[in-house]
């Protein structure tokens, strides 16, 4: 009898500690496909309250992104690649700020 409860018992916990993981966020949530839920929204507010210089950086970029983009011009078709540029560099600052919610498969 005490061999079965022992068994059930290790079960019960390896089960348990199967399931349990670290709050993760999806990439989707990273790279702006997706806006986050409200609890991945707590998470990533809580890593932006750790990183301020990060989040900092990454509000400067979305500006500079929307200036660019609202630019009269194409200067030349630099235009394109700068937005492209500020977009990758804004994903990277995003990976980096938040590396401890997702898993990278990169």
């Amino acid at each position: 009898m005490k061999k079965i409860v022992f068994f059930f018992s290790i079960l019960v916990l390896t089960t348990t500690l199967s399931f349990a993981q670290s709050p993760r966020i999806d990439i989707d949530i990273i790279i702006g496909n997706r806006p986050p839920a409200p609890s991945e929204a707590q998470l990533m507010r809580a890593e932006e309250a750790k990183h301020p210089n990060i989040t900092k950086a990454i509000r400067d970029i979305e500006m500079s992104m929307r200036a660019l983009h609202d630019a009269p011009d194409d200067f030349g078709g630099h235009k394109g690649q700068a937005e492209a540029d500020l977009k990758q560099a804004w994903i990277s600052l995003r990976k980096a700020l938040y590396f401890r919610l997702y898993k990278d498969t990169h």
